[in-house]
């Protein structure tokens, strides 16, 4: 139940909820956990359930040509992990989400989502709202470190993300930055040299 408020909490936030909506809310979406390196959703798969995340974090990735893993986005507490387009489009995954953690997971599937959806005045502007906000963020994350060089990326992912850093392995850092694990392990041992 306390997760479940916590969602609640997070969800008013955006948008304004009546008694009856919460009671609606609870009676329609329970608390799972997911053990880490569990996939979410799988490439290729239609989205049919949004989690809010409790604890943990997630990863979104994809493959490139040439078969390589590339991270396009971490997801952490507080947010909200589904492929939103296969989600609201019923189209495949275009990547996979996976458990970087342990997660605790607040689970809204899709025949929930309806329900919600028909029967919370507020429900769908609050999603635009929150869907708003996070496409803001990632996109002024991937804005700041396009023209960044490698240790200037990393610096900012420290600042943005940091209580991502230790919770996730260096390869996917690095692939989330566009860079090799060699070079982010330079970069890192730079930074260490400099703080001694």
């Amino acid at each position: 139940m306390d997760n479940i408020n916590t969602l609640i909490k997070h969800l008013e936030s955006f948008g304004k909820l009546s008694k009856d909506d919460k009671k609606l809310i609870v009676n329609s979406i329970h608390s799972i956990d997911i053990k880490k390196g569990e996939t979410f959703i799988k490439t290729g798969e239609i989205a049919h359930k949004i989690g809010f995340i409790i604890s943990g974090v997630f990863r979104y990735f994809f493959y490139d040509m040439n078969g390589n893993e590339i991270t396009s986005l971490f997801l952490k507490e507080n947010q909200f992990v589904t492929n939103i387009v296969s989600f609201n489009e019923l189209t495949p995954s275009s990547g996979t989400i996976s458990s970087e953690t342990s997660c605790t997971v607040v689970m809204i599937d899709r025949d929930s989502w309806d329900i919600l959806s028909n029967k919370i005045p507020n429900w769908n502007i609050i999603f635009s709202n929150i869907s708003n906000k996070a496409l803001l963020e990632k996109t002024n994350f991937q804005r700041k470190i396009i023209n960044q060089n490698a240790l200037d990326s990393y610096l900012y992912f420290l600042e943005t993300h940091p209580s991502i850093i230790q919770r996730v392995p260096l390869t996917h850092i690095a692939s989330f930055l566009g860079v090799t694990k060699f070079s982010l392990s330079r970069i890192r041992n730079k930074i260490m040299a400099e703080k001694i």
